[in-house]
């Protein structure tokens, strides 16, 4: 609690130089009320995933629209409703609510691109105290996630370079509101429970180019290729995924393992 309250002073502190100097333009102050309503939402966005770790799917959902009543686009909020719909089996409904979480990413993007913009004339270390603004009205939401809900959440310590033939255009590198993997993820496996396989790859694929060790993607798009008789690639993440020490279901550790030997090897002449 106290760590709460000293960060939410340190951003109040953060904020009240930049407003008082009369340096930023209209645009610019607005993109700071926008940043502001955000931080505002994060006591109901903790207390939502505390229900959604609860299984208390009702409780959450008021929560989670309540964060959306003051900050449309949020997407914490939105990406906990997609969330909450896939538990319920309502997939499609999920996938309403997960690609709104990832265009809610680009809006907070775009909100912090118009910021650098319109109002950094300053220092560099004024600069960096606005970064960590943006970071921390991000993450103080995503760290109650991933500690509190890891049935659902199962984030990578190791972030490797984005693989530039699969990441997504348009996830701005340098925002603090990046897609994070576990929205591609969540995206995929609803892809995958629609069975719009090659679409749910594609998702899966940005989720791992970002966590590589993000185990759900890895026996998703595993098991994408094994059920689409792409035996050599089911084989190819199998491998990357031994090697990384990522948990695979062993199952289709073995069904994968088996197709391998069964394929007939190619003659030659």
């Amino acid at each position: 609690m106290k760590n709460r309250v000293s960060r939410f002073c340190y951003l109040l502190w953060l904020f009240f130089p930049i407003l008082l100097a009369g340096q930023n333009t209209a645009s610019s102050e607005q993109n700071l009320i926008i940043l502001n309503k955000l931080r505002q939402t994060q006591p109901l966005l903790n207390k939502a995933f505390d229900l959604l770790a609860a299984k208390d799917w009702e409780g959450a959902t008021r929560q989670f629209n309540r964060c959306l009543e003051v900050v449309p686009e949020n997407p914490n909020a939105c990406f906990g409703l997609a969330t909450i719909a896939k538990q319920k089996g309502e997939f499609s409904q999920a996938l309403t609510w997960i690609e709104q979480a990832e265009k809610g990413c680009l809006y907070f993007s775009q909100v912090w691109e118009n910021q650098n913009m319109n109002a950094f004339h300053s220092s560099q270390e004024e600069k960096d105290r606005l970064t960590q603004i943006a970071y921390e009205l991000y993450t103080m939401g995503m760290d109650k996630v991933k500690c509190r809900t890891d049935e659902y959440i199962r984030e990578s310590n190791e972030i490797s370079k984005k693989a530039k033939d699969i990441s997504s255009k348009e996830n701005t590198e340098s925002s603090p509101f990046a897609i994070p993997a576990d929205f591609f993820a969540l995206h995929g496996d609803l892809l995958f429970k629609l069975k719009r396989f090659e679409e749910a790859e594609a998702h899966y694929l940005k989720a791992l180019a970002l966590s590589p060790n993000h185990e759900r993607a890895l026996n998703n798009l595993i098991n994408i290729y094994f059920i689409s008789h792409q035996i050599e690639q089911a084989q190819s993440w199998l491998e990357k995924a031994t090697q990384q020490n990522v948990k695979i279901n062993p199952g289709l550790v073995q069904a994968v393992r088996q197709a391998k030997l069964d394929q007939k090897p190619e003659k030659t002449p």
